[in-house]
């Protein structure tokens, strides 16, 4: 009886939470009833569901919506910053919202349907305090998600919900509420180009002087779903008066799919577009395009660039809804856009539709054609009095050219004369300076590079080779990151490409490179092109900047600046590079950036030393030839260590009485060195497939070697530690030798320890002087280990000193055996040094790599030496005694000086 009440004090509160928890979820639901009959009522009569109504969701989704919580910064959900930052280099994310609506259901009243959703809203970007001062961080965007339900009327084309939801403050706050809100939308069935915005309201339930209630939420979105286009048929008229431009022909069925590609989240620019729009930039988003090539669209003006990966919310007073159609004759994009009025959320109007604007792929590029797209824009209410049309303004897409699927793409040179006049090359005899890369091997001529400054800076950057001749390239010859390749990458000759004497090429570059300073970065993207000297190996080019209007200072320049062209493009730089002989071991080139304008010019800049590495393809075939045979070699390495390390356990079993004269100093130092193999080698296949270094790419003969070399690894460690637990074993039975091999043992620790640690002392001192990473001192721990297991075998010839052993403790097949595992990688990197470029990418070595030994000249010459003279000794010391190489005084000891006293 006592049991049981003891365990029904115990169950109480349990069945008490159960039961409060079942109250609270029946008391909410006739709660939210009553909340929606006094709020929404009015809006969407609440009405009972009979049937779920399948595919009806998707009709209600709202994706990249805006919303304004007010400019207070005592909001309590979404307080507004206070001041902008100037580390912030792209427009930083607005507040954004998504609606996604769970199941709907049909009701007894015709044209009212029940919902439930989610409503999700994402505040801007809030400042972070930290040791270097403020940042602004995307994990610190405030988030709220309200989970509603409501009722949509569709004779009213509004929606109303009511529900709760969850806010999760930042870390530094730890209070986390529960929100009883309202939506209230503005939700047609069916929306055309003036009905084109959902707008609306979240507001709180809250009492006023409740700690979370909160002030109202304007809501702003694109209505992207049941769209009814009014006004294609204006917008291709409007496009007929425009005059004739060439343009990449497209196919009618993959139309959709390349305007989304290019334009879903694209930025559009030009020196017209602020006069015209007043601002810098115009970004498209949230675009619908259908099988018969009508699009709908909004566009957002910003004075920044917009990142691509993030879609972009329609602003009051910021932002244009379009539409239109694509012209198959004439092969381009027509739109008539409008604009948006209003400058808060629930004011904004569609209005003013007088804005004409096409969009079309280009069919050629050029030094400064190099955008994706191309457009025009004019205003239909307003004719030139001259030529009784409309002012026309161009645009320009800010991407770099990709449309690799357009057929017969050109290239148009228009500066090479420029680039002769500045390009200086020397006339020099090829006989003695050797051959240099062809243009037609596509993957000579790419490379990245290193930029120099004169106040110190220094960042890499690419260079990527993108036409010769007329012939675009795109990335049919080994583009993306690969950059080594041992394929077929030969370009097809074309006499356009080339001069009468064969020397000289025409190319189209492309340059980036970025300097970091602190916590600001002056990116630069460099559109070039120029004369290639196939019999020298010089490279001139003339460039144009892209502008980086991220920087309020570069923007001013350009403003000011009379020599901007349409497209704002810097054309003011010349490049020249040098390349190193195709059969030179130096791989390094050089060259500068200049400018051409005068120091009094507001674009001037100081003259950039520029250092690259190159690889050419018949390097990269050998290269990849060497690494399959290292990897042949790392497989026969670590089959001897295995099998010598055997041989020894074998030698052991065989002959018990020599374990107690096996060094366990030497034993450890081995079973150490394949522990940190198997580290090392597992770390490397994590790094590898982080990085996915391009010479790293060999697919799964790489990974079958590091599974092999990981297995051999474990298979010599469990060895030696079997031969360690011998000689452990035996210690302690053998009474006889216990005392003779501790003491010797101890003495030889003695001996070795110190060396170890001063070498460990030394490592950790160069460290700290070079102030490196700790990740950089763990690699050069591993090499000082590495270092150990080389002189493996001193351990134990100072053993045998001590003990005057002259027993044949280690065998012949392993200490000769395990030498020359570790004394060949260094023979080895001996002859790669000298046969390979001086640069070749460390991580590509997989025999003999520098990350779990020290490799150089000097220690690849001392580690030989070294191995040979410990395998002498030993083999001395176990036929004629462990002193046997010491002097009389030493070899004899005590027993020599009383002798040598008496004879006195």
């Amino acid at each position: 009886m006592t049991t049981s009440l003891t365990l029904s004090r115990q169950l109480l509160p349990y069945f008490l939470a159960i039961f409060f928890a079942s109250l609270h979820t029946c008391l909410a639901k006739p709660a939210i009833a009553s909340l929606y009959a006094q709020h929404c009522e009015s809006i969407a009569p609440e009405s009972s569901p009979t049937k779920l109504l399948f595919g009806a969701s998707n009709s209600f989704l709202i994706s990249d919506g805006f919303f304004s919580a007010g400019n207070s910064t005592n909001h309590y959900l979404f307080p507004s910053p206070s001041t902008d930052h100037p580390f912030i280099h792209d427009s930083p994310p607005p507040s954004i919202f998504h609606f996604k609506p769970g199941p709907v259901h049909l009701t007894h009243d015709d044209g009212t349907l029940q919902l439930k959703g989610s409503l999700v809203l994402v505040g801007a970007l809030l400042p972070i305090n930290q040791s270097g001062g403020i940042i602004w961080s995307s994990n610190n965007r405030r988030r709220v998600i309200f989970k509603l339900s409501g009722f949509w009327s569709e004779a009213k084309g509004k929606l109303c919900m009511v529900g709760t939801g969850e806010f999760q403050p930042p870390q530094h706050d730890p209070i986390a509420s529960t929100l009883s809100a309202v939506l209230k939308l503005e939700f047609p069935k069916v929306s055309k180009i003036m009905t084109s915005i959902i707008k609306g309201s979240i507001e709180s339930l809250d009492i006023e002087t409740s700690p979370t209630h909160f002030e109202s939420i304007s809501l702003l979105a694109y209505a992207q779903r049941r769209y009814n286009y009014t006004v294609t048929e204006q917008a291709e008229e409007s496009c007929s008066h425009l005059p004739h431009e060439e343009t990449a022909a497209s196919d009618s069925t993959s139309v959709c799919s390349n305007i989304q590609s290019i334009m879903q989240y694209e930025s559009f620019t030009s020196s017209d577009l602020i006069n015209f729009l007043g601002f810098r930039f115009l970004s498209t988003s949230q675009l619908v395009c259908s099988d018969d090539g009508k699009v709908h669209l909004s566009m957002t003006l910003s004075n920044k660039t917009t990142r691509r990966w993030y879609g972009i919310p329609i602003l009051p007073g910021k932002s244009l809804v379009a539409e239109g159609v694509w012209d198959h004759h004439n092969n381009k994009l027509c739109l008539i856009a409008c604009s948006l009025i209003g400058k808060a959320n629930n004011l904004s109007v569609v209005e003013d539709c007088s804005l004409g604007i096409t969009f079309w792929f280009p069919s050629y590029f050029s030094l400064k054609q190099r955008s994706s797209m191309v457009g025009r824009m004019w205003n239909m209410s307003n004719k030139s009095t001259d030529n009784d049309g409309y002012r026309i303004f161009s645009l320009y897409s800010t991407e770099n050219y990709r449309s690799s699927w357009v057929p017969g793409l050109k290239y148009n040179y228009t500066e090479l004369e420029r680039a002769r006049k500045y390009c200086e090359i020397k006339n020099t005899n090829p006989k003695k300076t050797g051959k240099y890369p062809d243009v037609q091997s596509y993957m000579d001529m790419r490379f990245d590079l290193s930029v120099h400054d004169g106040n110190g800076r220094s960042e890499w950057g690419n260079a990527q080779l993108i036409s010769v001749g007329e012939t675009y390239l795109g990335n049919q010859y080994g583009g993306g990151d690969s950059m080594y390749v041992t394929g077929d990458t030969t370009i097809p000759s074309n006499s356009s490409m080339v001069d009468q004497s064969n020397t000289t090429w025409d190319v189209g570059y492309t340059l980036s490179y970025s300097f970091w300073d602190g916590n600001n970065s002056d990116s630069v993207q460099i559109s070039a092109e120029g004369i290639y000297n196939s019999t020298t190996g010089t490279l001139c080019l003339i460039g144009c900047r892209k502008p980086n209007f991220r920087h309020t200072t570069y923007g001013e320049i350009l403003n000011s600046s009379a020599r901007i062209d349409d497209r704002n493009l810097d054309c003011g730089y010349f490049i020249q590079l040098q390349f190193p002989p195709i059969d030179s071991k130096n791989v390094k080139g050089k060259g500068t950036i200049k400018s051409t304008r005068a120091k009094s010019d507001p674009l001037y800049f100081e003259q950039l030393e520029v250092t690259f590495s190159l690889m050419y393809r018949s390097y990269s075939i050998q290269e990849y030839d060497r690494m399959d045979a290292e990897m042949i070699m790392v497989i026969i390495s670590l089959t001897l260590l295995c099998a010598c390390t055997y041989l020894q356990l074998r030698h052991s079993r065989r002959h018990s009485t020599i374990c107690p004269l096996m060094s366990i100093t030497m034993l450890v130092v081995l079973t150490l060195g394949c522990m940190v193999s198997i580290i090392l080698n597992t770390e490397a296949m994590i790094v590898r497939a982080r990085k996915d270094h391009p010479f790293l790419r060999s697919g799964g003969w790489l990974e079958t070697t590091n599974a092999i070399a990981r297995l051999f690894n474990m298979i010599a460690l469990l060895i030696n530690i079997r031969i360690l637990q011998l000689a452990w074993r035996s210690r302690s039975k053998e009474e006889a030798t216990r005392a003779l091999s501790r003491g010797a043992e101890k003495k030889s620790l003695i001996v070795c320890a110190p060396l170890y640690i001063v070498g460990a002392l030394i490592v950790w001192f160069v460290h700290s002087r070079s102030s490196r990473t700790r990740r950089a001192i763990l690699e050069d721990l591993a090499r000082f280990v590495g270092l150990i297991v080389d002189s493996f075998l001193l351990p134990q010839i100072i053993f045998n000193v001590f003990s005057q052993s002259n027993e044949k403790v280690l065998s012949p097949f392993f200490y000769f055996g395990a030498t020359l595992n570790r004394v060949v990688p260094h023979i080895y990197n001996i002859y790669r040094a000298w046969w390979y470029p001086e640069n070749f990418y460390n991580p590509s070595y997989i025999y003999a790599g520098h990350a779990n030994d020290y490799y150089s000249t000097l220690f690849d010459v001392i580690i030989p030496l070294e191995g040979m003279l410990f395998v002498f000794l030993i083999h001395l010391q176990q036929k004629f005694g462990g002193r046997c190489f010491l002097t009389k005084r030493f070899k004899y000891g005590a027993d020599y000086e009383l002798a040598y006293g008496s004879n006195i």
